[in-house]
């Protein structure tokens, strides 16, 4: 105790309602500048609609943020909507399923911590991945996302802070993005012409890698 008699501000345990919105905004926001990188990256092996349909979806998710309730299921369930009706690529119908599937998880809370968040984040890749049908090493945005989740698991139990458990996860995702290079495409476009992806990262990949990174501030 200090003796000067003033009392600490109270402290939220965990993630609240305007915690979440005040990240989903800083990462739109980073996404949405990013929309050149990941616009070359995908046409380097695709069609090159990535960086606009992530831009698309980043506003649109802000627009659905500006009026939001306390209930931490029903924001995301909101960011869902809103990317399935701004984007209408594959990538749209993956982030959407995914922040649905987290949003089942969070229904009626208004406060999570990071083994909710964990919970989260493994409900929105079992969802990415019964929807897209791809699994780790078949060149898609598990190769990232899977990693990060697999680091948000560790630093649960390893006791971490939120920040320490957001920063594993953005190296994981990372090293599994960089992995791509060397992996074939089952998936997509690329997959009709491998040998033009082949040492290219893959974009979606990357987009997680950025995601996650943004969430942790870097």
């Amino acid at each position: 105790m200090s003796g000067t008699g003033e009392q600490p501000e109270p402290v939220v345990p965990g993630v609240d309602a305007a915690r979440l919105v005040a990240v989903l905004t800083a990462v739109t926001h980073a996404l949405e500048a990013e929309r050149d990188h990941l616009t070359e990256l995908d046409a380097a092996v695709g069609d090159g609609d990535l960086g606009a349909s992530v831009a698309t979806a980043a506003r649109a998710v802000r627009e659905s943020l500006r009026e939001h309730p306390d209930d931490i299921g029903r924001i995301l369930s909101r960011a869902a909507a809103a990317v399935s009706d701004a984007a209408g690529a594959t990538i749209g119908a993956l982030l959407s399923i995914g922040l649905l599937r987290a949003a089942r998880v969070a229904n009626g809370q208004t406060v999570v911590g990071l083994a909710e968040i964990a919970a989260m984040m493994r409900a929105a890749e079992d969802g990415i991945r019964e929807k897209g049908k791809a699994d780790v090493g078949d060149k898609t945005l598990l190769d990232a996302l899977v990693p990060a989740r697999e680091a948000l698991d560790a630093a649960v139990l390893d006791g971490l802070t939120g920040v320490e458990a957001a920063a594993r996860a953005a190296d994981a995702a990372l090293r599994g993005a960089t992995a791509t290079a060397g992996m074939t495409p089952r998936f997509g476009r690329a997959r009709w012409l491998p040998e033009r992806a082949a040492g290219h990262r893959d974009p979606g990949a990357i987009l997680v890698y950025l995601l996650v990174k943004s969430v942790a501030g870097r």
